[in-house]
């Protein structure tokens, strides 16, 4: 892969990850997602990353999603 289409690559895949989130959050704290089905779908997403965990970059997905259930996503992280 050339390094423009790496760029792109990784561009998008920084924008997709960071829309989900967004809407994600949009959705709990509109109190259309509950805690529980809000870390759901963050257990569904780390599942679908277990594959590709063994490379840098699945690794550091995995770990992004994990921060998101210690921190707002949290039963602790509600009391902030």
């Amino acid at each position: 892969m050339s390094d423009n289409q790496n760029a792109n690559a990784m561009g998008s895949a920084l924008a997709g990850g960071a829309i989900a989130a967004a809407v994600l959050e949009r959705l709990f704290d509109r109190g259309i997602f509950t805690l529980d089905e809000s870390r759901a779908i963050l257990q569904s997403a780390m599942k679908s990353i277990a594959p590709v965990i063994q490379s840098p970059e699945g690794l550091f997905a995995y770990r992004l999603i994990g921060d998101l259930q210690r921190g707002k996503f949290s039963a602790r992280g509600q009391n902030k």
